[in-house]
């Protein structure tokens, strides 16, 4: 019988990492650049396209300001966190300059406002799937939604600050919530999973939420 023995992590599992980022996890990431996008409303968010795994993908958001031009605390933390690990020092601004990227799977040159204090940066990043009912189609949507940066070697924002604890938050992170899911409108993980299956088979699947239980309304007088 002729072997010969491998260390590779295919041979050692049995299966070959995925190099596109499609569940919730903590991932080792290399952000390309970092773009600011505004909506028509006027919200503005920042969008990463990152390369994982040897792939290359978009991470979309977060918001950093709502349609109103009010700071979203949410999004507006998660920048500042991601900046305080790139290195950036207390009271620094982004510098934003005009550049063009090929993105896309026809790889389209596109202009971008790009914040370079966050190009070819390697780090951490947590995302956390979440599914809800597309109200026009009552089709399911998915998303991935980006939920806190760390340095590459496991440093939390507050940690790089300090200099103390390095990776703890992190430890936390992954044995609590890196595995989370968000269902929205009702949805359940035995819909999504409909869902999915029928997505895979190129069939539509309307959305089928579960039920809503009305909750018997309380009475000042008792």
């Amino acid at each position: 019988m002729k072997f010969k023995v491998s260390t590779n992590k295919e041979a050692l599992t049995g299966f070959t990492e995925s190099s596109f980022i499609n569940k919730s996890g903590i991932y080792d990431v290399t952000i390309k650049f970092a773009s600011v996008a505004v909506t028509a409303e006027g919200a503005e968010s920042v969008n990463f396209n990152i390369e994982y795994n040897g792939g290359s993908q978009t991470l979309y958001g977060p918001y950093v300001t709502n349609k109103d031009g009010a700071t979203n605390d949410i999004g507006a933390r998660i920048i500042n966190g991601l900046a305080v690990i790139s290195g950036m020092e207390e009271g620094a601004g982004f510098s934003i300059e005009k550049e063009e990227h090929a993105v896309g799977k026809d790889n389209k040159v596109q202009e971008f406002d790009v914040i370079t204090d966050f190009s070819d940066l390697t780090c951490k990043v947590r995302v956390q799937e979440e599914y809800s009912i597309n109200p026009k189609t009552n089709e399911i949507k998915d998303r991935l939604v980006i939920k806190e940066f760390y340095r590459a070697d496991g440093a939390s924002a507050a940690e790089v600050a300090s200099g103390k604890d390095i990776g703890k938050q992190l430890a936390k992170v992954e044995e609590k919530y890196a595995s989370n899911i968000t269902y929205k409108d009702n949805l359940t993980p035995e819909a999504v999973a409909e869902w999915k299956k029928a997505r895979a088979a190129g069939k539509s699947a309307p959305a089928k939420p579960a039920p809503t239980t009305a909750k018997p309304s309380a009475s000042l007088f008792k």
